[in-house]
């Protein structure tokens, strides 16, 4: 196995120790702050300011706590901790920002600190713990989420509601897909192609382990057909991003590890999920100092972009459907990666399909990894907005490519009375491929 050893970020931005001038202490140092806080170009994009406008819950007001709390080296109280923490990470504020601030790195180093610590989530914890138990404990989970969803508990839970307990999860269990009925991931699919062009490992992560099992045997019939070799490596675990969302930043570092170790001599990581994408990318990033670099380390691709580059799939013949799909553009997607035109390019392969856009998913839609858990009351309302405009636009499929947005979207879609389908890209695509 390989020692790890993280010490401090390699980036040409952030906190780098200096300090400005002789009259201030030493301390990290956040590059055109004052710019930055008089700029103003990135409010009206924060999603979290939209739904609760005081300068703290922008990305104004936030720059200045992580300043306080990291360069300064001064205490946070609990309305400015609460402040930060609500950041969804969408990276809208960067996307806007003229001087191209790197909000989300300055972020994600405000966690290594001292100064900011956001309040953990045991429900959070908890799930992750489950979704990271082995096949064994995914399969009980699954069986006891079928028999509550059969049992007519739901409905009790939701007029029991108030009740403390009841209350505290109930934004999880408002989040199970309904019905629960995954298909077993398939663990290796050989490819018709001969000789196959390419050995390839499908990143299967942690809650989609459970919830988007769908998600991973399409990528898996999709990238077989292209002429990949798919292996799913079973010791693969939680990207870590999950973790850090929930302010766990040392245990993302242990799924790093943990996934470095795992894909070994594994030139091609394929993921599906972009909010996982997004954290996986950032890899080289976290890592820091090693104390033993490993021989190789893979390279972390979209399955939309490597589909996109494939003159196989281009090939591919797909059976018509005529029906109306919206488009939902993940934070991570468009911010991130910066590749959600694809998702319309690849669809526009399916003969028939009326194909537009969410309205402003420029917007976060308030999943925020964990956020839509830990704070329902400002995820609910930037879900609504969506959710609104998806049941204005009569679309009888909704897609999007992260999973935790898919899961947010479904659950206020279905308090809305949508009848719809909500699924990944892939998952359409291989519905309509034909054999």
């Amino acid at each position: 196995m390989n020692d790890f050893r993280f010490e401090s970020f390699s980036t040409d931005y952030g906190f780098d120790g200096l300090s400005l001038d002789n009259n201030q202490s030493l301390g990290p140092y956040i590059p055109d702050t004052q710019e930055c806080l008089s700029c103003g170009v990135c409010v009206g994009s924060c999603p979290t300011y939209r739904i609760r406008p005081e300068e703290n819950y922008g990305p104004r007001g936030r720059i200045r706590l992580l300043e306080k709390a990291v360069r300064k080296g001064e205490a946070l109280d609990m309305n400015e901790q609460a402040a930060l923490a609500s950041c969804t990470l969408c990276q809208a504020c960067e996307t806007l920002c003229p001087s191209k601030m790197a909000f989300a790195e300055l972020y994600r180093q405000a966690l290594e600190g001292d100064h900011f610590k956001p309040s953990k989530s045991l429900l959070v914890s908890w799930i992750l713990a489950l979704a990271m138990g082995g096949e064994t404990t995914r399969r009980r989970l699954n069986h006891s989420i079928r028999i509550y969803q059969r049992s007519g508990l739901p409905r009790l839970f939701a007029l029991l509601a108030k009740l403390p307990f009841l209350k505290s999860i109930q934004p999880l269990l408002v989040l199970l897909p309904t019905p629960h009925d995954p298909q077993p991931i398939v663990g290796f699919a050989q490819t018709r192609v001969d000789p196959p062009l390419r050995e390839v490992i499908l990143f299967t992560g942690c809650i989609a382990s459970l919830f988007d099992t769908r998600t991973h045997n399409a990528t898996t019939t999709l990238l077989s057909r292209i002429g990949c070799d798919v292996t799913v490596v079973e010791n693969q675990t939680c990207c870590g991003a999950a973790y850090a969302h929930n302010g766990e930043m040392s245990q993302a570092k242990v799924c790093l590890e943990q996934n470095l170790t795992a894909f070994t001599n594994s030139s091609t990581v394929i993921y599906n999920s972009s909010g996982c994408g997004a954290f996986l990318n950032d890899y080289p990033a976290l890592m820091g100092c090693w104390e033993k670099i490993p021989d190789e380390i893979p390279s972390f691709l979209d399955v939309l972009d490597y589909l996109d580059q494939s003159d196989l799939f281009h090939e591919l013949q797909f059976n018509p459907l005529q029906t109306q799909v919206v488009v939902h553009e993940p934070c991570s997607q468009r911010n991130a990666l910066k590749n959600q035109t694809l998702a319309y390019r690849l669809l526009a392969k399916i003969p028939g399909l009326k194909i537009t856009s969410l309205t402003d998913n420029q917007i976060c839609c308030g999943a925020g990894g964990t956020k839509m858990v830990t704070q329902p009351e400002l995820a609910n309302p930037m879900r609504d907005e969506k959710v609104a405009a998806l049941t204005l636009g009569g679309a009888d499929i909704l897609v999007t490519t992260n999973l935790t947005c898919a899961l947010h979207l479904a659950s206020g879609a279905r308090d809305a009375g949508f009848k719809g389908q909500v699924m990944h890209p892939v998952q359409l695509l291989a519905q309509q491929l034909i054999d």
